[in-house]
């Protein structure tokens, strides 16, 4: 009754608090889950590390994890924005900090049956530029994406995205085999402001730009495997469903199909690797499919200038921000340096979604980030308790295209790099 009463308390604050997460890493997608997949590179899909998080990359995890609850929070400092020769415009985007939190409980039936729920921020997009930002689109125009008059404003986009999971899993194969599914439920928000002057490329003007918070929510599910190989090799693997999502209904003239923003399919495969007593190594790959959602994946000033009503803003085949699949590959490495200590490293390398044909559009959401490194650490405080902490630094990266809508000739090139600190506390019971 205690787990049960702690665990419903903690998830209505996680619900509320988690609401305002945004960022940025492998596409929009964050680059791990958990404090201890976080200080490895966001690997571990065959490593549940005694952390019931492992419900966000493979549920089937939790048939190790006992009976237990985890908190994590972190500090998300992205530094973006985008540079212009041509017509000259330098500016950097406001609004650095931001602070995530993560929750995950798990609890042992028995010894075959585990269930658990975990509440975190999927991912989301940032940026803020104020309104005497230097226009992309020449002198005479205020705001960062006026275009074809001096509209003036804030520009800028905020997506939000939640999901919770309740979860169960359970072992097979006098417990050499663990299979878990988890039932997801995704919220998502954005407001999306200073883009009204392109109102002459939208379906819907009214519904493109600078309107209120709009709100939506949707379903899908996620399955993982984990199989012990030996007793120093496990293998692991999840897949998670493309999410249909309801519409954002006040930015139906900006997002394809009317606002549509479905949450793209992906997968994710590896191993846990004990190559001696004190270490593990591991090694995931992870596929995200953005280029399967239309207001994610289809090109954006290509479609623009097309012609084709039907791939205007907010058209049945409407123009998107151009992004590509990532493949992600993340490493990491755990050392337990004594009895209460471990110590981690990683890294992570995603391929950019952004090509030089869509820079422009993505003045918005420049989540170009390729590789990230990671440490962490892990403290036991007594038999139920620990305290763990992570960092990562993702240096910077840009992207240079043609602007086809500045009325000289221009280049553009936007830029990112991020910190994130994590702190996570986990009590087993």
């Amino acid at each position: 009754m205690v787990f049960k009463r702690s665990l419903l308390a903690a998830s209505v604050a996680a619900t509320l608090i988690a609401s305002g997460a945004a960022h940025a890493t492998n596409g929009y997608f964050s680059h791990g889950f958990g404090v201890k997949s976080i200080g490895m590179g966001g690997s571990g899909v065959a490593l549940p590390n005694d952390s019931a998080m492992i419900i966000a990359t493979n549920p089937a995890g939790i048939t190790e994890t006992g009976t237990q609850i985890n908190f994590d929070i972190s500090w998300f400092h992205p530094e973006r924005g985008y540079d212009q020769t041509g017509s000259p415009a330098s500016v950097n985007s406001n609004s650095n900090n931001f602070y995530i939190p993560e929750l995950s409980a798990s609890y042992a039936i028995n010894d075959a049956n585990s269930v658990g729920i975990a509440i975190y921020g999927n991912g989301g997009l940032n940026s803020d530029y104020s309104s005497t930002a230097t226009s992309l689109f020449g002198a005479g125009n205020s705001g960062a994406f006026s275009f074809g008059g001096p509209t003036g404003g804030e520009g800028g986009v905020n997506l939000k995205q939640m999901f919770i999971a309740p979860t169960y899993a359970h072992k097979f194969m006098d417990g050499k085999l663990s299979v878990g599914a988890s039932l997801l439920f995704a919220r998502q928000t954005i407001q999306v402001k200073g883009i009204s002057a392109f109102g002459g490329f939208s379906v819907d003007p009214s519904n493109l730009s600078s309107n209120e918070v709009s709100h939506s929510t949707g379903w899908g599910g996620k399955i993982g495997v984990l199989y012990h190989a030996t007793d120093a090799i496990s293998l692991g693997g999840s897949y998670q469903t493309k999410m249909a999502m309801s519409k954002f209904d006040q930015y139906s003239g900006l997002f394809a199909e009317g606002g549509k923003f479905d949450i793209p399919s992906t997968w994710t495969v590896g191993g846990a690797f004990q190559v001696a007593p004190a270490w593990t190594l591991t090694a995931d790959f992870q596929r995200i499919n953005y280029a399967d959602i239309k207001a994610i994946g289809n090109p954006s000033t290509a479609y623009l200038l097309s012609g084709d009503p039907n791939k205007r803003l907010g058209g049945s085949d409407g123009a998107g921000f151009g992004w590509k699949n990532v493949n992600v590959v993340k490493l990491g490495a755990q050392w337990q340096m004594s009895p209460a200590l471990q110590l981690r490293v990683g890294f992570n390398h995603g391929t950019n979604p952004v090509g030089s044909e869509d820079v422009v559009f993505n003045t918005l959401a420049p989540g170009v980030i390729k590789n990230h490194y990671t440490a962490g650490f892990t403290y036991a405080l007594d038999k139920n308790q620990e305290i763990s902490g992570a960092f990562m630094y993702a240096p910077t990266v840009s992207v240079t295209g043609t602007n086809q809508l500045a009325p000289v000739p221009s280049q553009t090139t936007i830029h990112m790099k991020q910190y994130e600190a994590t702190v996570g506390y986990a009590y087993k019971f």
